[in-house]
């Protein structure tokens, strides 16, 4: 007896199924063995797809997102709007060939509580040169959120998760973790280095043997000077930074920089410190309204987070408790006329929380203030100066001037 026999239809490519000499009984039989398989495929599709949404965490407006609920998303830093804290990532090239000739770069937005790690540093986008590498984490956007439109052609290559947590250049992202990078060989006329992945192996990133190019543009870090290509090694345990290469289809890279020692790492880092402290003492760290006392006569006091990945040295400066400025801001931290616009208070606590979530620094700080804001309410970000930071204006670049401009 023969049961189901497949017959292709040559015309249009389409399966059809013949019954030969089957019985009623087995096709009875037959239908609903197959009423079954679709009941449990169509559940099983069903909870993998409910399973898939659940890792994608919806980031939510006044509140910071639970741990481990980011997507790692790496990529070539090819555009940036430094004031609106926006960019694009070419992403990593994986051998697709019409993803990498025709697909749309990774457009993003960084979360107000995004931050930025360049050269071991705190960074801003605008500090980081285009064509660096950077590694981030990465979120859906958040309910109502259009910044980032969908790419009109190409989108199965780009990622849905638009929103960073966190940037970081290869130098940040692999040192953070106690990866480094150890030399096998270094051949400068073929412009070849060989290297294998040393220390704790990162989760996320490159790791194993890897070849990168270098040339006599590649910056070689040592100590507080800059080396050459004679000074690389074999054995030796380097930092790198990577950028494009030919061949970037194939996951090729170019070192556009590398780290020969813990000095070197320390300088890098310190000089990208001081221009992070005076980025930030200008215009003031960014927090988050949880919330407000009403007074008197438009006073009140205001209870605020302050949002993490800052120096340390900065958010220790209002412990002194001389005061404070407070300007109202948006989502892109940028605030609107900070010199006219701002307003004096005075520090009433300052108390760190345990086990902050990503994003936040766990600093809360409680503050008197003579007018309160239409900004300066719960689940709205503000920034805050120091009472001997100074009193500046802001480029107008920088500012936010009418509600279109926001």
């Amino acid at each position: 007896m023969r049961f189901f026999e497949p017959r292709m239809h040559t015309d249009g490519h389409r399966w059809f199924l013949r019954l030969k000499n089957t019985s009623p009984t087995l096709l009875r039989f037959s239908l609903f063995f197959i009423r079954v398989h679709l009941c449990a495929s169509v559940v099983l599709f069903l909870a993998v797809s409910q399973a898939q949404e659940k890792t994608d965490y919806l980031p939510k407006v006044g509140e910071f997102p639970p741990a481990n609920s980011a997507t790692y998303i790496a990529g070539e830093l090819v555009q940036v709007d430094h004031v609106n804290r926006r960019g694009a990532l070419r992403l990593f090239g994986d051998g697709v060939e019409d993803k990498y000739h025709a697909a749309p770069s990774h457009r993003f937005a960084l979360l107000p509580y995004g931050t930025i790690r360049y050269h071991g540093a705190p960074a801003e986008l605008r500090d980081v040169p285009i064509g660096t590498i950077l590694h981030g984490y990465f979120f859906l956007p958040p309910d109502g959120d259009k910044t980032i439109l969908p790419p009109s052609s190409g989108a199965q290559y780009v990622p849905k998760q638009t929103h960073a947590l966190s940037l970081e250049d290869d130098a940040s992202f692999y040192q953070r973790q106690g990866q480094s990078w150890k030399i096998l060989s270094i051949d400068p006329k073929a412009g070849k280095l060989k290297v294998v992945s040393d220390g704790t192996q990162s989760p996320d990133g490159l790791k194993g043997e890897k070849t990168f190019d270098v040339d006599a543009s590649t910056r070689i870090w040592k100590g507080r000077q800059i080396g050459t290509l004679a000074d690389l090694a074999a054995d030796q345990s380097v930092q790198i930074n990577l950028s494009w290469a030919p061949n970037w289809l194939y996951g090729n890279f170019f070192c556009s920089d590398i780290w020969l020692d813990k000095e070197s790492l320390k300088v890098a880092a310190e000089a990208q410190r001081q221009i992070h402290l005076r980025y930030q003492r200008v215009r003031g760290l960014a927090a988050i309204v949880d919330g407000v006392e009403h007074g008197e006569n438009g006073k009140g006091t205001v209870t605020a987070t302050f949002f993490g990945g800052m120096d340390a040295s900065l958010y220790e400066e209002f412990k002194e408790k001389q005061g404070l400025r407070a300007a109202a801001a948006e989502p892109t931290l940028r605030t609107w006329w900070q010199e006219h616009d701002n307003k004096y208070g005075t520090i009433l606590e300052i108390k760190k929380m345990d086990n902050p979530p990503p994003g936040s620094s766990g600093l809360q700080i409680r503050f008197s203030i003579d007018e309160l804001l239409e900004g300066f309410r719960p689940g709205r970000i503000i920034r805050l100066c120091a009472a001997q930071w100074p009193r500046i204006k802001l480029p107008p670049e920088e500012r936010v001037k009418d509600m279109l401009d926001r």
